[in-house]
């Protein structure tokens, strides 16, 4: 294996690590405030199975934060500086926190998300926010269909088993999966 290879191998471990740990944190504030719940907590007031989804969802998701743009030619994004990538880490981390202590004035809380997403938007790339809507939809989706096998249940879900701030939560996965790759996987010129 070449040393751009492991490094690369060792890339994606340390952002599975780390995105699956902050994600499951996150996730452990709606388990505790009221959002959700597991039927079967084992731990942390969570299922078992929550840390490695977070672990393979990361994976999944900025693994794919890149493709339709490559295939279409696109641009790549300017690589961010890592204050830049820190700002849309904050970001996800502070919209999490709005819907566990903000969920029970859902229209208010999907208003404000969206809102702030686009301010954030503004400069970057259409595509990124196709990225974004993308990442909305499916996440959404996802949710609803792990909801919909008694994964866990969320307390106040407005349809499909899930509240209607959940698609503004994942704008921000989007935004940040971008930013990730863009920052871990550069695009060489």
């Amino acid at each position: 294996m070449s040393a751009s290879a492991t490094g690369n191998l060792g890339k994606w471990v340390v952002l599975a690590l780390v995105g699956g740990v902050v994600s499951t944190l996150c996730d452990h504030l709606h388990a505790t405030s009221g959002v959700l719940y597991y039927p079967r907590p084992a731990f942390w007031s969570q299922a078992w199975w929550v840390l490695p989804l977070f672990f393979g969802a990361t994976l999944v998701t900025v693994g794919t934060a890149d493709l339709g743009r490559q295939r279409l030619g696109l641009p790549a994004v300017a690589e961010p500086s890592w204050l830049e990538l820190a700002g849309d880490l904050i970001a996800f981390v502070t919209a999490y926190v709005w819907t566990s202590y903000g969920h029970e004035q859902p229209t208010m809380l999907a208003v404000l998300m969206v809102g702030f997403w686009l301010a954030l938007m503004l400069r970057r790339p259409r595509w990124v926010w196709i990225v974004s809507l993308l990442s909305a939809l499916f996440g959404s989706l996802f949710e609803a269909s792990l909801s919909s096998v008694g994964g866990f249940y969320y307390h106040h879900p407005d349809f499909a088993g899930v509240p209607r701030w959940l698609p503004a939560l994942y704008l921000y996965v989007g935004m940040l999966a971008v930013s990730l790759r863009a920052k871990l996987f550069p695009t060489p010129a």
